[in-house]
């Protein structure tokens, strides 16, 4: 396990968010790519925010009552960004993620975004190495 690295089990998809996208369009994207957050980027590429499921069940009450779908992933998005590498250790991510309480982690290599990795994929890889585990009696 602890030889293993983001790059081989990070989801590759396209799941950056435009900042400009109506909650309705994030909340759907969300929901296609089965994630539970996503980064939104800049027109290069670059991370400016994160969207997660909490923000967009927030923003998705609270539109719907009013009947108002003006909201953008902008306007819900969070600033802070915590983000890993690619060759970052899954038992590292892991650590970082539970310290600052996060589902999914955006993946940058050389300043761009190329994937995400989720607590739940690191969670699998780690019961498959503990069911490997062979114990000396």
């Amino acid at each position: 396990m602890a030889n293993k690295i983001v790059r081989e089990i990070m989801r590759s998809t396209n799941i950056c968010l435009n900042p400009k996208m109506s909650i309705d369009l994030v909340s759907s994207h969300l929901t296609k790519y089965h994630l539970p957050g996503a980064p939104v980027i800049d027109e290069s590429n670059n991370p400016i925010g994160f969207v997660s499921e909490y923000d967009c069940l927030k923003q998705l009450m609270q539109s719907s009552y009013y009947c108002d779908n003006t909201a953008l992933a902008e306007d819900v998005m969070s600033k802070k960004v915590i983000t890993t590498s690619p060759e970052m250790t899954l038992i590292d991510v892991a650590s970082q993620m539970n310290e600052n309480k996060l589902n999914v982690a955006p993946v940058i290599e050389n300043g761009k975004i190329i994937g995400v990795i989720l607590r739940g994929d690191i969670m699998r890889e780690l019961v498959k190495d503990l069911q490997e585990c062979k114990i000396p009696v």
